[in-house]
């Protein structure tokens, strides 16, 4: 699939985001941010492939707010299991319209064959944190969309 070729880790993104001012937030919200103990906990039992494609944008509030947050969730939870890419929505926006973006960040879930189980679009809408609706969706196992 072409967004793990042109895609990111997402702590490489962070790192690499070239506005700096989103920069310097992501990385300290990375630095200070505490994903519940709880999520952490269910995205170490995931026992099952799955790979997250993440449209974000330097230029946009809600990525520099949630891409950290999955960030951490994911290098805490230590979980080879889930693969996370970080595509840039302005270098590849023929891409984006390809997945059906339409706001950002969007995170899209696949399961190992790479059936999409679910999106986190924008903001968290039925939990308070990018990891409990990763969690939720990963608990899901359908094509509903959050």
């Amino acid at each position: 699939m072409m967004a793990l070729r042109v895609g990111k880790d997402p702590f490489d993104y962070i790192n690499e985001v070239k506005v700096e001012k989103s920069r310097q937030s992501m990385k300290r919200r990375l630095q200070e941010y505490h994903p519940k103990a709880s999520s952490i906990d269910t995205l170490e039992r995931v026992d099952e492939k799955h790979h997250l494609i993440v449209f974000s944008a330097d230029w946009c509030s809600d990525c520099v707010a949630y891409i950290p947050g999955l960030a951490k969730s994911l290098i805490m939870a230590k979980n080879n299991m889930l693969q996370a890419r970080v595509v840039d929505y302005d270098a590849y926006r023929d891409m984006a319209e390809e997945f059906n973006i339409r706001a950002i960040p969007t995170i899209i879930v696949y399961d190992k064959n790479w059936k999409e189980i679910g999106r986190f679009v924008e903001t968290p809408k039925k939990f308070g944190t990018v990891e409990e609706e990763l969690c939720a969706i990963l608990g899901s196992k359908n094509t509903a969309k959050i």
